[in-house]
């Protein structure tokens, strides 16, 4: 018999001196992770998972090069983009979750999983606000911080983007994962740096104050996108530091 640390069970080992486990944790930093198919299945749902919320900032991108054109029809068409593939993120979740409790992995682990499974989530809903606010509120951008604002959210998926990276890896190389968990840490500083200009910008713009604060929600809200990686990215140091003790 041998123990399968992830989901308490024991997993007997074939005639061929297998043991049934899907994979091992790849040389990196702490102990060897052993997973069965429960568990192979559930991170395959994972990395669909961050792979769908990659797909509703990707239409978010293109909703604000849509602005930049005056390209009323492409914004409509790729807002829709983004809700539907916030919606299908927030599917493959539950999914997830469902799976998880069939009872794959142990339960402390779990729990630190479903927690950034959660959060990864927010990503995408926060995409979602962010169109909502342009396109319900029929927002008129000015043109002269148009081109800040794509800067902006580049900055902020490129935070996501690293997070992401750091999450593909908890299950296979942890110093990678450490590597751009740093890296997402950096990257938000960077975003946070820009962030504060344009907000200090738009106030000093000759416009309504209103429209000021309309425009300051709107910077903030894209600015969440890259503090919910980062938050994120806080999650994973934990698991790393639990999978090293």
């Amino acid at each position: 018999m041998y123990a399968n640390p992830f989901d308490g069970s024991d997993v007997m080992r074939g005639s061929n001196g297998s043991s049934g486990l899907m994979g091992i944790l790849k040389p990196g930093g702490g102990p060897l992770m052993f997973f069965g198919k429960k568990e192979v299945a559930i991170i395959g749902l994972f990395e669909e998972h961050l792979d769908m919320i990659v797909k509703t900032l990707e239409n978010l991108e293109k909703v604000f090069v849509a602005v930049q054109a005056n390209d009323s029809t492409s914004i409509d068409i790729y807002a829709e983009e983004v809700h539907k593939m916030e919606s299908a993120a927030d599917s493959k979740r539950r999914e997830m979750e469902n799976a998880m409790y069939q009872g794959a992995f142990l339960p402390n682990f779990r729990g630190d999983f479903l927690g950034l499974a959660e959060s990864f989530d927010m990503v995408a809903n926060e995409a979602e606000n962010v169109v909502d606010q342009i396109v319900l509120q029929k927002m008129d951008i000015p043109e002269g911080i148009r081109p800040d604002l794509l800067k902006q959210l580049q900055l902020s998926i490129e935070t996501y983007r690293a997070a992401q990276e750091a999450a593909l890896n908890l299950f296979n190389e942890l110093d990678k994962a450490e590597e751009k968990i740093k890296e997402t840490e950096r990257l938000e500083n960077i975003e946070d740096s820009h962030e504060r200009a344009l907000v200090k910008r738009i106030f000093e713009m000759d416009i309504p104050l209103s429209r000021k604060r309309q425009l300051r929600e709107l910077v903030i809200s894209i600015g969440n996108i890259a503090n919910l990686s980062e938050d994120c990215s806080d999650r994973m140091e934990i698991i790393v530091l639990k999978r090293r003790v």
